[in-house]
């Protein structure tokens, strides 16, 4: 009977392999580190933080989380992780990964997340110094699912959602600061859960897959995605990362409102059917107001100042900026590869450069104010436009258009341009008329490469055309 009995034992011991048990792992400032846990750890276990910082003497940025992990205050502990300039604190790229209890200064991103089902609960995450701020972000979740955010703290930073890393998939795609799609997945945005946090010490609004949304104007932060009526007005999101995430909505209509000294976007539009920001201002931030890949939008009465980028369109189209006003940004507006949009009575002023349009289809750009711009007031990068009754004064470059595309230019007035005041290159088939030029430094007019076949007709010059060849253009007297 018991040799019966061990060899049964045998054989189950043999055909049945024992499943190691989780463990929990200690760390402390002068112990073990979070780095060295993070290399031995394995599905299931528990990193346990003692009291203490855990900076880049000690630890390895990020920390690569590769396995189905959590990572946690001890009993009683308030760990510290404190991360170096232009590094994220955590980068979480395994599934079902827990951070609890944590307190997290990150001087660029404090958890990088491009793994599923996460948990962060009870952390407070923080811009650590100011002089960081351009570009940081508390949270970057690139095209992830089920994530669950629930009593964090943000200061200084928020959220942001976006879709997945651009990969040789993404060809095509509108994308998001040239490094994550903007998401083609619905998903990305609208299976999360996102509960009693708050950013700057006001509540962070997460609203998914309703009907009609009426934002809080205390909100300190605003991801609506999903929905049909989204309603925000007199809203103050300032000093976080994306202010508003506003996605695959139906209707927007985001009023009186402002995002200044935001990280990444202040506030920012996707894959919305229409929409209207009035009123809206951002200053100090990196990216002003950001519309992507929608359609039937407005932006009206809208400023920007001392941005990186001011007002942005990526992707859009049949839609509109009137009355807006940029002053002193690197790109005041940008416009790309949309079509059919148009910008009506809008002034820059002092911007790098003004306007800044790449490969869009067909624009209107009428009546503009665009002054003091220290590269070029317009750039028109292979965008047919007709640019229409526009006042330039005092920039280097006035505007510059080529690409291989046609132009209508009428009745527009330079003056006071200092390095050239209309720069054309390879603009075959356009047509100039009515256009004045008045005391300019430098050139008035520069033309090269393929122009023949364009139209010159009425304009009246201080200076002589700058031309390789007399017959490029069909100059009617």
């Amino acid at each position: 009977m018991k040799k019966w009995f061990l060899g049964l034992l045998l054989l189950l011991m043999c055909t049945c392999p024992f499943t190691a048990e989780a463990q929990t792992i200690s760390v402390s400032p002068d112990g073990m580190s979070v780095t060295e846990a993070l290399k031995i750890c394995s599905d299931g276990d528990v990193i346990e933080l003692s009291d203490g910082v855990y900076g880049e003497e000690t630890e390895r940025f990020p920390l690569t989380v590769k396995a189905a992990v959590t990572i946690r205050a001890g009993e009683n502990a308030a760990p510290v992780i404190d991360a170096p300039a232009f590094l994220a604190a955590f980068r979480i790229e395994a599934a079902d990964v827990t951070l609890q209890g944590l307190d997290i200064h990150m001087r660029r991103t404090g958890i990088y997340a491009i793994g599923d089902d996460m948990t962060v609960k009870d952390c407070r995450i923080r811009l650590a110094e100011e002089e960081w701020r351009t570009s940081s972000c508390g949270m970057w979740c690139g095209g992830i699912y089920r994530m669950t955010v629930q009593n964090c703290s943000f200061f200084g930073c928020g959220i942001s959602l976006a879709g997945p890393p651009l990969s040789k998939d993404s060809q095509g795609k509108p994308v998001l600061t040239g490094l994550f799609e903007v998401g083609e997945e619905e998903e990305y945005f609208t299976t999360h859960t996102i509960e009693n946090c708050t950013v700057n010490d006001k509540p962070l609004f997460y609203a998914v897959s309703m009907d009609q949304v009426s934002v809080p104007k205390e909100a300190g932060e605003v991801i609506c995605c999903g929905c049909g009526e989204v309603m925000v007005q007199n809203a103050d999101v300032s000093d976080c990362s994306m202010g508003m995430v506003l996605l695959y909505n139906d209707h927007v209509v985001i009023e009186n409102s402002r995002a200044d000294r935001c990280g990444v976007f202040g506030m920012y539009v996707a894959k919305c059917e229409s929409g209207i920001m009035s009123g809206c201002v951002s200053e100090e931030t990196n990216h002003g107001l950001d519309v992507r890949a929608c359609r039937n939008f407005v932006l009206l009465d809208c400023s920007a100042a001392n941005c990186g980028q001011g007002l942005f369109f990526s992707a859009v189209e049949d839609s509109v900026m009137k009355d807006c006003t940029v002053t002193g940004t690197g790109q005041g507006y940008f416009m790309a590869a949309g079509n059919r949009n148009a910008i009506y009575q809008c002034t820059a002023s002092g911007c790098e450069n003004g306007f800044n349009l790449q490969k869009e289809g067909n624009v209107l750009m009428a009546d503009c104010i665009i002054q003091d711009c220290t590269v070029c007031g317009v750039r028109l990068d292979g965008t047919p436009t007709v640019f229409s009754g526009n006042e330039l004064e005092g920039n280097w470059v006035g505007v510059m258009a080529y690409g291989e595309v046609p132009f209508d230019m009428t009745d527009n007035h330079f003056e006071k341009s200092l390095s050239c005041a209309l720069y054309l290159k390879d603009i075959a088939y356009s047509r100039f008329s009515g256009n004045t030029f008045v005391g300019n430094t430098g050139d008035s007019v520069q033309a090269e490469g393929g122009v023949n076949g364009s139209l010159w007709n009425g304009n009246v010059l201080d200076k002589p055309i700058k031309s390789k060849e007399e017959t490029d253009f069909t100059i009617v007297p």
